[in-house]
């Protein structure tokens, strides 16, 4: 993988539903098609829940949903993982569905998000605050878990992938570092989020301090979430930041459904590809992922 080479991830289908856009996949052959066309466009990585057929309700411990997706996936070789439910923080109820893929179905990386957040969610439009009594309102990520897990990944094989959506996660995973918790290389999520106000507000300032959280030397490839936003202008602006900096990208419609509800997940992989052309960075590949992760 060249080292300047830029990573691509898809929020594929996250809470979206088809009242916001049709283009939301619900079913496993729908999120593998969909994958499989954001791995042809240049997207390297792939994130996706479990829903419902019917009704696009989450099932987010559902192996045997995900199961049937990710095999379908392995058509293209993306490198792709699912969430996990947010209600339980023991490692085999949050995890299990991951260790069960990986024993079955070859998962190879699993989500691994980094200290409790209040949900809070604003609408921009009447300045308020829509769900005050939202539950669960708190999604917790006790240190107690996330040593487990991360114990649990590295004894089955299960390479992490880090979540920060709040500065505290990103100091919390150099401090794992510190301990000789976590190895390098790291790959690691930043989620600059909007109508899900968690964290800082979405502004490439943001994303500067969360950078400065990380230890000098570190070996990292870290990748930026612009999420729960309906601004595409703001998700290109950070996105090309991200870029110069020399980053990585996520983007999807299960990020920002109403960013662009006429666009595919593929159609916004290939604007990332555009942005990372005229910013002279080549695009990293599925395996040169691997390759940098030291994947087997």
């Amino acid at each position: 993988m060249e080292r300047d080479a830029l990573v691509i991830e898809v929020g594929l289908n996250e809470a979206a539903m088809r009242a916001q856009t049709p283009h939301v996949a619900y079913t496993p052959a729908e999120c593998a098609r969909d994958a499989n066309s954001c791995a042809a466009a240049g997207a390297a990585l792939v994130h996706w829940h479990a829903r419902d057929a019917a009704t696009g309700a989450q099932r987010l411990a559902d192996a045997d949903l995900y199961a049937e997706a990710l095999d379908g996936m392995h058509a293209s070789g993306v490198l792709a993982y699912p969430t996990y439910p947010i209600d339980v923080d023991t490692v085999d109820g949050r995890l299990g569905h991951c260790f069960a893929l990986h024993r079955d179905h070859g998962l190879e990386i699993m989500p691994l998000d980094l200290g409790s957040v209040s949900t809070v969610i604003w609408d921009q439009a009447t300045a308020s605050f829509p769900f005050p009594d939202i539950e669960p309102s708190v999604v917790t990520n006790p240190l107690v878990f996330t040593l487990g897990a991360l114990e649990r990944g590295h004894d089955v094989g299960l390479v992490p992938t880090f979540g920060a959506f709040d500065l505290g996660g990103t100091r919390t995973l150099a401090l794992l570092i510190e301990a000789g918790l976590v190895r390098e290389p790291v790959m690691v999520k930043f989620f600059l989020s909007g109508a899900w106000a968690v964290g800082p507000f979405p502004t490439e300032a943001a994303l500067d301090f969360h950078l400065t959280q990380l230890p000098d030397g570190l070996d990292v490839e870290w990748i930026v979430v612009p999420y729960s936003l309906d601004d595409p202008v703001l998700i290109e602006r950070l996105c090309r930041h991200a870029i110069e900096r020399g980053g990585g990208v996520r983007v999807g419609i299960g990020d920002n459904p109403m960013a662009d509800p006429d666009a595919t997940n593929a159609a916004w992989v290939e604007r990332v590809v555009g942005w990372a052309e005229a910013a002279g960075r080549p695009v990293a590949s599925a395996d040169d992922v691997r390759g940098r992760l030291g994947i087997r």
